[in-house]
């Protein structure tokens, strides 16, 4: 079997403080998405494409190195690829993902545009890199996994979602962030697509009794919007409340993640010791991790 071509792609991980669907269900996919605010980390997902020669189409996707049948967004954006492609040939896709599975960190937003950017590369198509993101976007739209990662994950940075939709459609104001470090405690892993079914994010702002993305506009007022916006939504335990209320009672704001019971802050380089001091008692993985500004990209 004859090696055609490889192409690495990498997606920053993503975590999403306060969310508002597009829920018109007379709008295309590639109208559906979220607006809010969310930060992208400097750990991610990168995936590498191989493609090789075949009589017949093939494909295996392997996560850390371990060959998978649960991965539907992958395997609907190699389906888009395909119409692209002519001749038959054998797809391997090694997603390797340095960030926990199902906490809330945009890891299938993170894979899916990945993916789609190394076979755009890949097979030569020539796509923008906004017509690869659409494609992502697509994905985890149709599968429920996700709203608007991809869009932040395209862009980096601190970023605040002003118009729903994939790049292209879409509207982001995005802010880079300089020598902070975020800060995340991993407790338990929550099904997005589960969350998404049984939570109504299509209200109004009023109705949510927070500020809108266009008034967020700095990192303490992200994080208490987020904070208020989990807490009216119901998606904080109160093991996660005792923990940041402790981090209040030593000057820090925090949350949790949409997706997952997962708490995060971010604070500047200089506080990080004091932190993670205050939360490596709890049980969960704890990550340091800095701000990716850049999004997501060819390797």
């Amino acid at each position: 079997m004859q090696l055609i071509a490889t192409s690495s792609a990498y997606s920053p991980g993503h975590i999403s403080g306060i969310m508002k669907a597009s829920n018109s269900q007379m709008q295309p996919i590639l109208r559906h998405g979220s607006v809010g605010a969310g930060i992208s980390i400097d750990r991610g997902v990168t995936t590498t494409v191989s493609i090789f020669d075949s009589q017949v189409y093939r494909f295996k996707i392997s996560i850390n190195g371990v060959p998978t049948s649960d991965a539907e967004v992958s395997e609907l954006v190699l389906a888009q690829y395909l119409r692209f492609i002519n001749k038959p040939c054998y797809i391997e896709v090694e997603h390797d993902i340095e960030i926990p599975v199902g906490f809330g960190l945009g890891t299938s937003g993170a894979a899916a545009l990945s993916l789609s950017y190394a076979l755009n590369r890949c097979f030569s198509l020539g796509l923008t890199r906004e017509q690869a993101a659409q494609i992502a976007h697509y994905a985890e739209v149709v599968c429920g996994t996700g709203l608007g990662s991809v869009i932040a994950e395209y862009t980096g940075g601190f970023e605040c979602r002003t118009i729903a939709g994939p790049p292209g459609i879409g509207k982001i104001k995005k802010t880079n962030l300089e020598g902070c470090k975020a800060i995340i405690l991993c407790m338990n892993p929550i099904s997005t697509k589960n969350v998404l079914k049984k939570n109504d994010f299509g209200r109004s702002w009023s109705e949510y009794g927070v500020k809108t993305p266009l008034e967020v506009d700095n990192l303490r007022d992200f994080l208490d919007t987020s904070y208020a916006f989990v807490s009216n939504k119901g998606l904080i335990d109160n093991q996660s409340r005792e923990i940041i209320s402790n981090l209040s009672s030593l000057g820090f704001s925090s949350s949790i993640a949409l997706f997952g019971r997962t708490i995060f802050t971010i604070v500047p380089k200089d506080k990080t010791e004091r932190v993670v001091s205050c939360l490596s008692g709890h049980r969960g993985q704890l990550i340091t991790c800095g701000i990716d500004n850049i999004g997501a990209r060819m390797l």
